[in-house]
């Protein structure tokens, strides 16, 4: 290992307290940000980039991760959504116990998924991911179980109880559910981290890069990318919770392409190969849709915007100031 080398690395940890004491700053302050914006339209958007964020986190773990396309993560999204309304409305379990039962049987689901669909072609994969999406939406539309899913209108609830001390009903207030979206972005955030950088991590790299060596290394090449599905599908089963929570409502857009889609594009716009990233393309890409949006040209100003970074910044936006932040190291 050259000389270079062992500098760069004990720079590196040299940054690191600074780098934490920067993190958690941002953190604290992010609790104070309701009370900066005004009215609640900003707020709403906010909250909603956030959620889009956690989705495209989700969908870049398993790109950088495991090297295939989670086309349809909004299975897992609209999934644990809609087991919290139900359990709510059909079984009276209070906003808390509810999103944890939910959360319980999202990742149940997602696991018994990829035991089946991790053996799978990368292109079989991504149809598969994407077809059980649809299927949800038309399941849960269905006039037959229109009682229990609400059918095409949706499903209202009124949860009762607290939520890590939050009156369920207040969640229904975007600045009162905030901190909520925003330690939830910050936990999935770091877990993906811990994992990124652990033995675990770097064992599901290699898999990615030769699959056949590391098997024939010994090493078990299917469970763990079968235990990283199911863990990104827990923290897809998150952001629907939360957006059930915040809306009262569980609709069947939750599992609609259009989810999926904007997860995928929010996640290639800031990066699959960091954690900030996907969070920050979550958030600039509803951002950009709702301005978009408002005159009117929405899918076209959007699209544009998606092919001049695939085109000049492939590697996300955060890329071009990640070559800065090393070339100010080495001088």
């Amino acid at each position: 290992m050259s000389s270079a080398t062992l500098s760069l690395r004990a720079a590196s940890r040299a940054r690191l307290p600074i780098l934490g004491s920067v993190a958690l700053l941002i953190f604290l302050a992010g609790f104070l940000l309701p009370g900066y914006l005004e009215g609640g339209y900003l707020q709403s958007m906010l909250n909603n980039g956030l959620i889009t964020g956690i989705l495209a986190l989700c969908v870049a773990f398993v790109m950088h991760q495991c090297g295939l396309v989670l086309f349809g993560i909004a299975t897992y999204y609209g999934l644990a959504g809609y087991a919290c309304a139900i359990l709510v409305n059909s079984f009276g379990f209070s906003a808390m116990a509810a999103a944890g039962l939910a959360l319980l049987i999202t990742l149940a689901a997602a696991f018994l998924v990829g035991a089946i669909v991790i053996r799978v072609k990368p292109l079989a994969f991504m149809m598969i991911c994407l077809s059980l999406a649809e299927l949800m939406r038309h399941l849960v539309a269905l006039p037959s179980l229109r009682k229990t899913t609400g059918g095409s209108d949706g499903l209202l609830f009124m949860p009762e109880g607290r939520v890590f001390g939050i009156e369920a009903m207040d969640l229904l207030d975007p600045a009162r559910i905030w901190p909520l979206i925003w330690s939830a972005t910050w936990v999935i955030g770091a877990a993906f981290l811990i994992v990124v950088s652990s033995h675990f991590g770097v064992r599901l790299r290699a898999i990615k890069e030769n699959e056949e060596r590391m098997r024939f290394s010994g090493f078990n090449t299917y469970w763990p990318r079968v235990f990283a599905f199911a863990g990104v599908g827990l923290a897809a089963g998150v952001a629907g919770v939360i957006q059930a929570l915040a809306s009262g409502f569980a609709s069947p857009e939750m599992f609609s392409i259009i989810t999926s889609t904007n997860a995928l594009l929010a996640a290639i716009t800031g990066g699959v190969s960091s954690v900030v990233g996907p969070v920050i393309g979550g958030v600039l890409y509803t951002w950009a849709i709702s301005e978009f949006g408002a005159m009117g040209y929405s899918q076209l100003f959007t699209g544009i915007a998606v092919i001049l970074v695939m085109l000049f910044i492939p590697r996300g936006i955060l890329h071009p100031l990640r070559l800065l932040r090393r070339k100010g190291g080495r001088a």
